[in-house]
């Protein structure tokens, strides 16, 4: 079905900047929905938000913060670009270069969400879920201020499950050399510091099922992505607006893994 995810993981194609946003945060909300019925009476899950600058570019977007805030934009449509006059008619007459009117693109705020588990009465924060967003591995204040973050939860003793599946920018620092891959899933627990299980996965893969940590006494949720995200695609319609007929976002698959992912597409692309 046209709707159907096309591939037996992550979907390369919903990494692209128009998507992503909607994808994060439409994944943690069914995240919530599905763990939240499973957690044991004393727990409670938390949906938090903030407020992140995008940089267009992908360079580091300190630069934005320099921006004056009328100017940060989700870029809404604009009317068609008028003609641009020139700057008298002799320059017309004696020049041959023509001006063209365009757009550029301008950075955004994203509004990136996480997810809490706390223990009652006391709210205690026992584990923090994160999906990453492209402002926390690419370059800048954001990842910073994520790293910062990350070295908080990690220091308090609370469980940390880190989901990246955005194959662009710098993967989050591990004391260990991980594997290549295309996208992983880390989960520490508190009481096991400075160990950790790390799930890496290809785009050729199915997305591993993991589980996720609650205070030490209490059994863990397993959590599976793979059928959430496949639902996904059918309750938002990916592909309606996954630009199939183009190259996924960078980096850009090589050799075979290329071919196969032209392949996984192809039908898709063939019926429009």
């Amino acid at each position: 079905m046209k709707y159907d995810n096309p591939f037996p993981g992550m979907n390369p194609y919903l990494e692209h900047r128009h998507i992503w946003p909607s994808f994060h945060n439409r994944l943690i909300a069914v995240l919530a929905e599905r763990l939240g019925p499973q957690l044991p009476d004393r727990y409670r899950l938390e949906l938090e938000q903030r407020v992140d600058i995008e940089s267009p570019t992908g360079q580091p977007p300190d630069l934005a913060f320099m921006i004056p805030d009328a100017l940060v934009t989700d870029e809404p449509p604009s009317p068609a670009p008028q003609s641009i006059p020139a700057a008298g008619a002799a320059a017309v007459a004696t020049s041959a270069v023509e001006d063209y009117a365009i757009r550029v693109r301008m950075p955004r705020e994203v509004k990136v969400t996480w997810l809490r588990v706390e223990a009652m009465p006391d709210q205690k924060i026992v584990t923090i879920i994160e999906v990453l967003s492209p402002t926390n591995k690419a370059p800048g204040r954001e990842r910073q201020r994520y790293e910062r973050k990350r070295q908080a939860i990690v220091g308090s003793g609370a469980n940390l499950v880190e989901i990246d599946l955005l194959r662009g920018g710098e993967p989050m620092p591990l004391e260990t050399p991980p594997p290549a891959s295309d996208y992983r899933i880390l989960v520490c627990q508190g009481w096991q510091r400075p160990g950790a299980l790390l799930y890496p996965f290809s785009v050729q893969q199915s997305i591993p099922p993991f589980l996720l940590p609650l205070l030490p006494e209490d059994e863990p949720l397993q959590v599976d992505l793979g059928p959430i995200i496949n639902g996904m695609h059918h309750t938002a319609r990916y592909g309606q607006v996954a630009r199939y007929h183009e190259l996924p976002p960078e980096p850009a698959f090589e050799g075979e893994v290329g071919e196969w992912v032209k392949e996984r597409v192809a039908g898709l692309v063939a019926a429009g």
